[in-house]
């Protein structure tokens, strides 16, 4: 029940992380600023995300999970009702930067968490279960969210999903009570010293090489798929959610070997698959069905590193292992914003349909990372580090 309630919070952040992207122009029309005005409302989630991720998690990883994720959830809802009563873009702002900082401690505590409740041999699948509630954010919850809010408006959205939001906060507190940090009492020093190790420093490596890679592509999709929809946005539509569904068999997979010895090469068979999947893409990007299927390979392996990486930070970190879950979101998050200038940058000197060409290269860079990794951490016992 716990991992399930897990779930349905990451589900709720998933779906909060991208739904604004759907409701910009309402947002505009609404507080009397331009569409481009309204995105920074994107821009201001991406760095409190990133910034507030890593400092907020060292103070909350001393207090019990109940309290941790809990706060986290009402922060995130709050921070949904402020931007759904907002009159004004900076208030709006500060309704967003509120739900960055909830939804910055809420998926590492909670993938930590899970991962130290499961039964000895089931942490990576349990793991699995809590991201596959990000994965369905984007998925489904995503497109319905963009739809209530053309149908409702986005005020009345927006303040629904801040109600569900609180709505799993009740449960969740009721469901974690007595289950308690089971960290030691360490000096700062001595807790968080493993994030300065070579090991984590390659695994961070590993996740902004495929990041970068990722959104210089997803961020000018519309461009580099432009022959095979024909700049229809069904079409473009289909392919996205052919990517998303890719990523929910992907992170089934990662979830049912993660466990197994095998579990220990599926970051490199992400990173692997994600550079074959690029290296095809301008020669199938010109046909919808090429494309269909360059997608999908990509939705598979781009999502099958995700779980892995957080279970091995888990446990190359010890105590501080939330904290380092954390600073790999935040990675995301730089990545992300990276991945867009960098695709930028390249479409402004060649054709769109070489932009995946520079999405492999950096997978490929991703790839030898990750075989010197795997080459200096050999585990002895792949159990995560408890929460």
């Amino acid at each position: 029940m716990r991992p399930l309630l897990l779930a349905v919070g990451t589900f709720l952040i998933g779906t909060d992380v991208f739904v604004i992207a759907g409701m910009l122009p309402q947002i505009g029309d609404s507080l009397n600023v331009s569409v481009s005005a309204a995105g920074q409302l994107m821009t201001v989630f991406s760095v409190g995300y990133a910034v507030l991720g890593p400092l907020l998690a060292v103070p909350l990883s001393r207090r019990s999970p109940r309290a941790a994720l809990t706060a986290a959830l009402v922060a995130v809802a709050l921070g949904n009702a402020v931007c759904a009563v907002a009159g004004s873009l900076p208030t709006a702002m500060a309704g967003r930067l509120l739900v960055a900082a909830g939804a910055s401690q809420f998926t590492p505590h909670a993938s930590s968490l899970a991962a130290a409740l499961a039964p000895k041999g089931r942490s990576g699948k349990s793991l699995a279960l809590v991201t596959s509630g990000l994965v369905m954010g984007s998925v489904v919850g995503v497109p319905s969210g963009t739809w209530a809010a053309d149908v409702f408006g986005w005020r009345p959205t927006l303040a629904a999903l801040a109600a569900a939001t609180a709505a799993v906060a009740v449960p969740l507190a009721v469901g974690l009570r007595g289950v308690a940090s089971q960290h030691t009492a360490q000096r700062p020093r001595e807790r968080f010293a493993a994030l300065r190790g070579p090991l984590v420093r390659m695994v961070l490596t590993v996740t902004i090489f495929a990041v970068i890679a990722e959104y210089a592509v997803l961020t000018y999709a519309a461009t580099v798929f432009a022959g095979a929809t024909a700049g229809e946005g069904s079409r473009l539509a289909v392919l996205l959610f052919a990517f998303g569904l890719g990523g929910l068999v992907g992170n089934f997979l990662a979830g049912a070997y993660m466990d197994r010895p095998a579990g220990r090469r599926l970051v490199l068979v992400s990173v692997a698959g994600m550079t074959v999947a690029f290296l095809a893409m301008p020669q199938l990007s010109g046909s919808f069905p090429g494309a269909l299927g360059a997608m999908v390979l990509w939705g598979v392996t781009g999502w099958m590193y995700a779980a892995p990486q957080q279970h091995r930070l888990l446990r190359l970190a010890g105590p501080a292992g939330p904290v380092a879950v954390s600073l790999n979101s935040s990675v995301i998050y730089v990545g992300a914003a990276l991945g867009g200038g960098a695709g930028g940058l390249f479409l402004g000197q060649a054709a769109p349909r070489w932009l995946p060409l520079m999405a492999a290269v950096l997978c490929a860079s991703a790839v030898a990372t990750e075989l010197r990794l795997l080459r200096k951490d050999r585990p002895t016992e792949p159990a995560p580090a408890p929460v």
